[in-house]
């Protein structure tokens, strides 16, 4: 009985050392390094946020920290780490990295960026956009590549399918369905504003007006923030229709 006990009390020492233990700055630091060059960019973060906790003027730990938030796509929260490592008297080196990350984050467009909030719901990120001036809840989804408009909406919005026009093919999460094809005057979210958007007329599932997909996306630069919960759009300007698809960034889901 006495080994019994001797060997579970050995038992849970070791496991206090091992799970109950608190890692040190520079501890974090080296797991938090092996993390992103495993290009884990989560754990990084993880990390990191751990190490600025316990040494909160470290200047390298900020901008570290900021790196895995803007690999993350985190641009407001990366902005926000790059700024207090620079307010935290760092290294001329780690200084000039933490100016090259903010000027890194900022829009590519050049033409101003628009910012709105988020709505979490079930996985997934809900926007409000105004269609030919009538308001509605949309689903958030590089995935599609039409913009998707409900029949209570599209009804309320005056849109009527397109004539001479045959119906779009829709891959839901029910199958393949078809719909039939629109052109909404204006949509709207936020302060970003397209004329003359192709739209597709189904039903985007319950809970939901529409969908917002890329042939309103694909003119942005897409950024979703989910510590903040908001979408920033910055436009592309000039550039071409590919290369505006390829700048649209997979949401993070909440």
């Amino acid at each position: 009985m006495r080994r019994v006990l001797g060997f579970l009390a050995g038992v849970l020492v070791g496991q206090w050392l091992v799970f109950g233990g608190t890692f040190s700055p520079a501890d974090l630091h080296i797991r938090a390094t092996i993390a992103w060059e495993h290009r884990d960019y989560p754990e990084a973060l993880r990390l990191w946020s751990q190490a600025v906790s316990l040494q909160p003027g470290n200047a390298e730990l900020h901008y570290l920290r900021g790196r895995a938030l803007a690999a993350l796509g985190l641009r407001a929260s990366a902005a926000d780490a790059f700024q207090v490592t620079l307010l935290l008297d760092p290294t001329s080196s780690i200084a000039s990295e933490a100016r090259d990350g903010l000027a890194k984050l900022q829009p590519a467009g050049g033409d101003g960026q628009v910012v709105v909030p988020l709505e979490p719901g079930l996985g997934v990120w809900m926007v409000t956009a105004v269609i030919n001036g009538q308001r509605g809840r949309f689903l958030l989804d590089t995935g599609s590549s039409v913009v998707v408009v409900g029949p209570a909406l599209a009804a309320a919005a005056g849109l009527m399918p397109a004539p001479g026009h045959e119906a779009v093919e829709l891959q839901t999460l029910g199958g393949r369905t078809r719909g039939p094809s629109a052109v909404v005057a204006t949509l709207q979210v936020g302060d970003a504003i397209l004329s003359d958007v192709p739209v597709v007329l189904h039903d985007p599932g319950p809970g939901v007006d529409g969908i917002l997909g890329n042939t309103f996306l694909s003119h942005y630069l897409v950024t979703v923030d989910a510590d903040r919960r908001q979408l920033a759009l910055s436009a592309l300007g000039r550039l071409t229709a590919d290369t505006a698809a390829a700048a649209v960034s997979v949401p993070a889901r909440d």
